[in-house]
């Protein structure tokens, strides 16, 4: 399939050489791709998304994200629509200039009404879930609270990532730095709390691995979310103090 139009291109002035050498500047040539999906590609009003693993010729793998006939309203021109993907790509711009740990973005690609982002896979980092799996308490509980700090930055500014779910925190299981991705229902709420009340309430109901202490605090987070005398996260400290 074929797209004239062009709308926005975006490459990273760092990665455009590796991406020319590996095909990954051209719309037309991504989008043809084989379409060894990570997971099946999400069908939906009239439209479709999908996201394969690619490895660049440097060893280190991306992920390129399509989507066709997936749009959204844009806040301050709300009678516009643009692709899910286009929010994403302003999400992840905005988050890393404000020092927030997100993935790279490499390339946006927009044509008619297909998009497509191509971002880092951060190497040796898993899932929250996958983590919790591995590790133990002490560990997890440095990690949560990496997580709510990040996210504390992000509410301070009324913004909401959208879908806070475990799959969607990545984790360095040396390190325990965090990373967040999947950015595409990323906005700025009215107020901190309602930010913060939708993030806490989607990250509850898919951590069942937290431990009843981390549980109990998210809660009451939760619970308390944009009040003036909201607890603040008070889990033992940071032994690495990073």
């Amino acid at each position: 399939m074929l797209f004239r139009s062009v709308t926005l291109t975006f490459i990273a002035p760092s990665w455009h050489s590796v991406l020319a050498r590996n095909a990954l500047t051209e719309f037309d040539a991504m989008w043809s791709l084989p379409c060894d999906w990570v997971e099946a590609p999400n069908y939906r009003r009239g439209g479709w998304s999908g996201v394969t693993r690619h490895q660049l010729d440097t060893g280190q793998w991306v992920y390129v994200k399509r989507q066709q006939n997936q749009r959204r309203r844009l806040p301050q021109q709300f009678w516009q629509k643009r692709p899910t993907y286009f929010h994403e790509f302003l999400a992840l711009q905005r988050l890393k200039s404000a020092a927030i740990p997100v993935v790279d973005c490499l390339y946006y690609g927009e044509r008619a009404d297909a998009a497509i982002l191509v971002t880092l896979a951060p190497p040796d980092y898993i899932d929250l879930a996958v983590f919790a799996r591995k590790h133990n308490a002490t560990q997890l509980t440095i990690v949560m609270m990496r997580l709510l700090r990040v996210l504390r930055r992000l509410h301070r500014q009324r913004w909401q990532h959208g879908a806070c779910y475990p799959a969607h925190v990545l984790v360095h299981p040396v390190t325990l730095k965090i990373m967040l991705l999947d950015l595409e229902r990323f906005r700025k709420r009215l107020s901190m709390g309602a930010a913060a009340r939708s993030d806490f309430s989607q990250l509850l109901r898919r951590s069942d691995f937290l431990t009843p202490a981390i549980r109990a605090h998210l809660h009451e987070l939760y619970e308390s979310a944009g009040r003036r005398n909201a607890p603040v996260f008070s889990l033992p400290r940071d032994p690495r103090n990073v």
